[in-house]
């Protein structure tokens, strides 16, 4: 997995470095104009190139980049926005390096001087900021905008907050953006995520030392990842090596969620898939002949009947998932008993806003149990408000996960997974997720894979990648508006085997 680092992370990490003597920040700067250099000859060969550049060590790297540029004979020019005589350190040494060099720069940042460059490359802030930006750097993020031109970030676009992602004012929306020895989380948490195009990372140190150590284990899942963590199936496999998972779901009002939870089990790969359901929703099931339909009262919803025979269901099964499209009848009883049975569970929807009210169950989570709230869902459970949720979903997962002893899979366009004592993102996926039955499907994921053996952090990690992975594979196909949920599971599929 990659490293996910905030602004504060970043900057004790290169203090670390530099003090012990074995980097300097000049020869980082270089490394990363050098970076930036590479991607602009790879995407952008032979354009011409115009850096707008801050006064801090962001401009310092443009600098850099604008004399490695003219040394390789391409047509460039940069634009400061502060002044020179104001440049310190290892900004003020580059911007006399690139002068050195017959670097040109422009007096002013306008339309019509942009438009004389191919390609643009944001210079201006970098990790470090934190205020809002106004006057002439607002109005040159905002010229570069409207320029209609590439746009390559160097760090970090301009105006994204680097830990939260907020825009701090106004921000640079790059196509490109080429960060530094690891991934920051505004980068991947939006609004920020939205600026910075497609996210490339260029090592400033090969070496593993103890100032990355001392970090915090933050990480994105890759798709290599995934595939390390699915498990393999042998030739002889049978049914009953695969798991057996059980799905507490669905009322007479929510009869998709059933069925959508059990496909999406059943292609994750459970061998004997059983789906307890209210009587008035087996009908529905003759639409999927392999799962086994188990009817647990006569009835629309959910009763202290249905949660009886559940139970009973509960012996001898290796994942269960409680919650999905159950509506509003009383399921703590069954929540209770799965729980106390320490069976790996998914608790999802409906469980979660029954567990809101009952502070003895929260506390009665263990590191088998995983809840999958959004974020209202989350504020409920935790007692926060939804601003806080979305302001830090990264702090709040872990946060909690930690508190309840369980798996947090808090969901969103960058889904942050965390057993407390480390946090995954997972940025897979599209728009077209975002309408009902996507998170029938996360579940029903999760549990066919906690029932293959994965533990819970695994199975949570690879069901968020998967159905983000899936709806990309289908949006191939199909428009974002046009996307269903179950066509997210006739992808699975052929997603499981591209990892």
């Amino acid at each position: 997995m990659k490293r996910v680092v905030t602004a504060e992370q970043m900057r004790r990490y290169e203090q670390a470095r530099f003090s012990d003597g074995r980097a300097n920040s000049l020869a980082w700067m270089e490394r990363a104009a050098e970076g930036v250099d590479a991607l602009l000859q790879a995407q952008y060969p032979e354009q011409t190139v115009l850096a707008v550049c801050g006064g801090g060590n962001n401009g310092g790297d443009g600098f850099a980049l604008l004399r490695l540029l003219t040394q390789r004979g391409i047509s460039c020019a940069g634009m400061l926005l502060a002044s020179a005589d104001k440049l310190a350190g290892d900004a003020k040494t580059n911007y006399q390096r690139a002068l050195d060099c017959g670097v040109r720069f422009l007096d002013t940042c306008s339309g019509e001087m942009i438009s004389n460059y191919d390609v643009l490359v944001d210079a201006i802030f970098g990790t470090g900021l934190s205020r809002p930006i106004a006057g002439i750097y607002a109005e040159a993020i905002a010229q570069i905008n409207a320029s209609g031109k590439p746009v390559v970030a160097i760090d970090i676009p301009s105006g994204v907050d680097t830990t939260s992602g907020r825009i701090l004012g106004s921000a640079v929306h790059a196509d490109l953006t080429v960060t530094f020895q690891f991934y920051k989380q505004g980068q991947l948490l939006f609004p920020g995520r939205g600026c910075c195009g497609k996210v490339i990372v260029h090592p400033l140190s090969d070496e593993m030392d103890e100032a990355e150590e001392d970090l915090e284990n933050v990480w994105l899942v890759t798709r290599e990842d995934v595939s390390l963590l699915i498990p393999t199936r042998p030739t002889d496999s049978h049914k009953g090596k695969n798991g057996r998972a059980l799905l507490c779901v669905g009322s007479g009002a929510y009869t998709g969620a059933a069925l959508l939870s059990t496909a999406a089990c059943l292609r994750a790969g459970a061998g004997l898939t059983t789906a307890a359901i209210p009587g008035a929703v087996k009908h529905a099931f003759s639409t999927l002949p392999e799962a086994m339909a188990a009817t647990v009262n006569d009835g629309l919803d959910w009763d202290e009947t249905a949660c009886k025979h559940a139970i009973a269901l509960l012996p001898q099964k290796n994942a269960v998932c409680i919650g999905c499209g159950a509506g509003e009848g009383n399921i703590l009883s069954l929540v209770e008993a799965a729980l106390t049975a320490r069976i790996p569970t998914v608790l999802d929807a409906d469980a979660l806003n029954q567990l809101s009210k009952s502070q003895i169950l929260l506390a009665s989570m263990h590191e088998n149990v995983i809840l999958t709230p959004h974020p209202a869902e989350m504020a409920r459970l935790c007692g926060e408000s939804i601003e806080r949720v979305l302001a830090d979903p990264i702090g709040i997962a872990q946060t909690y996960a930690k508190r309840w002893n369980c798996v947090v899979l808090l969901k969103g366009a960058s889904t942050c997974i965390s057993n407390g004592t480390e946090v995954r993102l997972n940025t897979s996926g599209n728009a077209g997720l975002a309408k009902g039955g996507s998170g029938d499907v996360l579940a029903g994921l999760i549990t066919g894979l906690l029932a293959q053996g994965l533990a819970p952090l695994d199975a949570a990690t690879c069901g968020a990648y998967l159905l983000g992975a899936s709806a990309d594979t289908a949006l191939i196909l199909l428009k974002e508006r046009m996307l269903l949920a179950r066509d997210v599971i006739d992808a699975i599929g052929q997603t499981i085997e591209g990892v």
